[in-house]
């Protein structure tokens, strides 16, 4: 990652925030991480905003009623949290992308921490090495290199990539035409993501940015935002 990337996250290092937000490098990931699944993806996803969230909870917000009707999915339906077994294809479910407000300050936060991270890296970090199936110069191949920028590990990959797969396709110009959900993660509105970078309509890595730390702040983890994702239909 080059210096012209990390100076934005660095300036962040003045906002100071009181969160009990996850440090995505402090928590090992379930075992058994499931391979990519092999549904395409229709970018019809929405993300709607719902109400106030908890940034620890392992299933926020599971009937949050904000959610475009699809939030009031029962918790008690059987859906597993493993992208390769998923019970329903893309195609059965309604998706409504990352339905949660999540403020400004957290996002900064989680930013910053990644910032820092980065930088206590960088003297002696190696290439990294993408999965087989990864094409560096793609939005994936950017969704991953981020995602272990990030603090999460290489096992998460798989729910983070299920998960945008099917909300966007991972196309940085998906939007939704009837809410207006908009880029990779869906977010609802997508000025959400001006947080991050004013160039949220175009560029990839300010939107996916925003998702790493929108999930990061809401479920902890890609693993746990694809099963709630896959519980109720929205994440």
């Amino acid at each position: 990652m080059g210096a012209a990337c990390l100076l934005p996250l660095v300036a962040l290092s003045g906002c100071s925030v009181d969160v009990a937000a996850y440090d995505p490098g402090s928590t090992s990931p379930s075992s058994g991480a499931a391979a990519s699944p092999t549904s395409s993806a229709d970018g019809s996803s929405g993300a709607s905003e719902s109400g106030a969230s908890d940034p620890g909870a392992s299933d926020p917000g599971a009937s949050d009623p904000d959610a475009g009707g699809s939030g009031g999915g029962s918790s008690a339906s059987t859906a597993t949290d493993s992208p390769g077994r998923s019970a329903a294809g893309p195609g059965t479910r309604r998706r409504t992308g990352a339905a949660a407000r999540i403020p400004e300050a957290v996002i900064l936060e989680q930013l910053r921490r990644t910032a820092e991270r980065i930088a206590q890296r960088l003297p002696t970090a190696s290439p990294t090495v993408l999965p087989t199936d990864v094409d560096a110069d793609t939005n994936r191949g950017l969704g991953y290199r981020l995602m272990l920028d990030f603090g999460f590990p290489e096992q998460q990959w798989a729910y983070l990539d299920a998960l945008w797969r099917r909300e966007s396709g991972w196309n940085h110009l998906a939007e939704n035409p009837r809410s207006g959900a908009y880029g990779i993660p869906q977010s609802l509105p997508g000025t959400k993501m001006a947080v991050v970078g004013d160039d949220w309509r175009t560029n990839p890595e300010t939107q996916i940015r925003w998702g790493l730390a929108y999930i990061a702040a809401r479920y902890g983890s890609p693993q746990q935002a694809w099963a709630h994702s896959e519980r109720v239909g929205w994440y």
